[in-house]
């Protein structure tokens, strides 16, 4: 069996920092609306060939604006451009890929299949090994944990990468503000509890995906704001997610917040760009943005090192400035 479905390289990044920028390009270029063209195809039966208007009916076709969509690169041009569909469509594309995916896992009795089942079915169906999306080796299926959203069943990245991967330093790398302690402090009361109801995400709720409840040492230790848009590293921004709430969260700001709740959540540095008469995603793209330029210019003036290094002091850390600095520096070469 021959998947069809590869994992983009550009997965995560379609919400360009420069979005404001390229949008103006495009407006001054006559490209203010788009087309959205969800949904053509045969694979999923739930939607028909209208089925953007009733999805997003704010924004009907053809006069879509063009801030109503995503970017993705294109390789062969190698330039960015707007996905095909836009944010909303988009997002009911995925979890429709999703849920069909977590219906391969069901048995015709309804039960679920077991993990020892899943890769089972993996090996007598795509391959014997898996090759790690990290690591690039060829392993055995039970080296990888089990991911019922993804078409093979399989998480991309085997248990070994994962868990060298799990130790973050974002935080660090960031330069978050907030009372680290009362956020450490959170997580540790929440990993010791059996019972931890999940914050949910709007998403997940409506597709009745939220787990609800879940044991404290499963859930995620989830930011309101995330570190990526500025959001400080303190209890107040702190909310426990299910896995599958986590998932689809990703470092998105939670659209339950308003402007000013948002500005309450992130560190000072980044409090005057939020505007209350944007919306979510403007100020979620602005903050972004920010970060990165602030974390730049700190660099170009060879200020970023020491700066990991007041913060360790100021927050009493416990951990290594150089390797925050460097996690740093890789982090922005990506990301510029």
């Amino acid at each position: 069996m021959k998947l069809k479905r590869k994992v983009s390289a550009n997965l995560g990044r379609t919400q360009h920092r420069n979005a404001e920028k390229y949008y103006a390009v495009m407006k001054r270029n006559g490209k203010e609306f788009k087309r959205c063209p969800f949904y053509n195809g045969k694979k999923y039966s739930q939607f028909s060939k209208n089925e953007h208007d009733k999805l997003n009916p704010q924004f009907p076709n053809p006069r879509v604006p063009i801030e109503q969509f995503d970017f993705q690169y294109e390789k062969s041009k190698k330039r960015w451009t707007l996905q095909a569909y836009c944010k909303v469509c988009y997002k009911a594309y995925r979890d429709a890929r999703i849920g069909k995916a977590r219906s391969t896992w069901v048995k015709k009795n309804g039960k679920p299949m077991s993990d020892g089942e899943i890769r089972s079915w993996y090996k007598k169906n795509v391959a014997l090994t898996m090759r790690c999306s990290m690591c690039k080796r060829d392993l055995d299926p039970s080296r990888f944990a089990i991911s019922l959203s993804m078409e093979k069943g399989l998480h991309n990245v085997c248990m070994d990468c994962a868990a060298g991967a799990g130790t973050s330093v974002r935080e660090q790398e960031w330069l978050s503000d907030g009372d680290w302690d009362s956020w450490k402090n959170a997580v540790a009361r929440m990993r010791t509890k059996k019972h931890v109801r999940c914050a949910g995400w709007p998403r997940s709720q409506e597709m009745d995906a939220c787990l609800k409840f879940d044991d404290g040492k499963r859930m995620h230790a989830d930011h309101w704001v995330p570190l990526h848009a500025g959001g400080i590293n303190d209890v107040s921004n702190f909310q426990p997610l299910c896995n599958a709430c986590n998932i689809r969260k990703n470092d998105q700001i939670d659209p339950r917040l308003t402007p000013d709740e948002i500005r309450m959540l992130v560190g000072i540095r980044y409090q005057k760009i939020v505007h209350s008469e944007d919306s979510i995603e403007t100020i979620e793209r602005k903050l972004k943005a920010s970060l990165v330029q602030y974390l730049k210019s700190l660099l170009s003036r060879d200020f970023y090192l020491d700066a990991i290094r007041r913060k360790k002091k100021k927050v009493n850390g416990q951990w290594n400035v150089e390797r925050a600095y460097r996690k740093g520096v890789e982090w922005l070469k990506r990301n510029t």
